[in-house]
């Protein structure tokens, strides 16, 4: 079986997200005979002028199976293989809040064109209302490990006093929500409290910063299957998440890792101070693997789709 990964090489040029590699690293590990085509642009048009080379490739490589990352992605691969005998496989990363022309379009592609569409969580499917396979992303175990937190927090700069909540993405994002966990660090009203924004680091720094945290702290307003929670989890961290994607899911009956059901900052810091008050590891990693979501189980799932389509 020959699979060609399309996705968006915007990370750095010509870089795929490290989510997406740690899959086609799987895929390679369980056999497949993967390539990977990096589209480096923004928006419909910035990826339209890729669509002569794309074709170029699937002519000469002939690929079982195109694996596109993204809706964009997809409608790419959609018009480079008219014609052509490869099939179309979609994995959809966000979710579908609104009802709007976006979730209209990749309605209409599921029905009629891509051969199977993955989408990350149950909300993302029940928000599309179609038939498409849930598939959270995995996380590599061998890479997000445990560091013993003392030994963590050396390792990053953190102070031995002090009690760290990382917030693992760009405060510039909007969609990261940053103002609500500020305002809900702000009500703990504790100087000994202090809220770390981590980005722009290696996977290997993230998992050092997870392992140093007290408390890992997400407050995004929409997201699909988010894999810092995931990630987090394999790292055994306290967690406090808003109600998004599929994190009740991952994190039902985790003690030390909490749901808050409001954007309200004082239901989040509230939630804050029971996860500084829990004061140890959890058994997220354990939930993490009872879950099959080790990134070489979830590999053996995609496979599944791949020879569904090709049967």
């Amino acid at each position: 079986m020959k699979v060609l990964f399309v996705a968006s090489g915007n990370k750095t040029v010509g870089t795929i997200s490290p989510f997406v590699r740690s899959q086609y690293d799987s895929l390679v590990q369980q056999g497949v005979d993967m390539a990977l085509f990096p589209i480096v642009g923004h928006g419909f048009f910035g990826y339209l002028k890729h669509l002569a080379s794309l074709r170029r490739v699937l002519k000469k490589d002939k690929p079982d199976i195109v694996h596109a990352h993204y809706s964009t992605c997809g409608y790419l691969a959609t018009m480079a293989s008219l014609g052509l005998k490869n099939k179309v496989v979609v994995s959809i990363l966000g979710s579908f809040p609104k009802d709007n022309r976006k979730r209209k379009s990749v309605r209409y592609f599921v029905d009629h064109v891509w051969d199977a569409t993955i989408v990350k969580s149950e909300r993302t499917k029940k928000q599309l209302d179609r038939e498409v396979y849930v598939i959270p992303n995995g996380v590599n175990l061998e890479q997000f490990t445990i560091i013993e937190k003392n030994k963590a927090k050396e390792m990053v700069g953190f102070e031995s006093d002090k009690k760290y909540i990382v917030f693992v993405s760009n405060p510039a994002r909007k969609e990261k929500n940053y103002p609500l966990a500020e305002n809900a660090v702000d009500l703990l009203n504790d100087e000994k409290v202090v809220l770390f924004p981590v980005f722009d680091k290696t996977h290997d720094e993230v998992v050092k910063f997870m392992c140093a945290a007290d408390v890992l702290l997400m407050t995004s307003l929409k997201e699909g299957s988010p894999n810092v929670i995931k990630e987090a989890m394999a790292c055994n961290c306290p967690i406090v998440v808003t109600d998004v994607g599929d994190v009740h899911e991952r994190l039902d009956g985790v003690e030390g890792c909490y749901v808050a059901k409001t954007f309200e900052p004082s239901e989040v810091a509230g939630l804050l101070k029971k996860a500084l008050q829990f004061g140890c590891r959890t058994e997220g990693r354990k939930a993490l693997v009872d879950q099959g979501l080790a990134v070489e189980m979830v590999a053996k799932r995609i496979i599944q789709v791949y020879n569904d389509v090709i049967s």
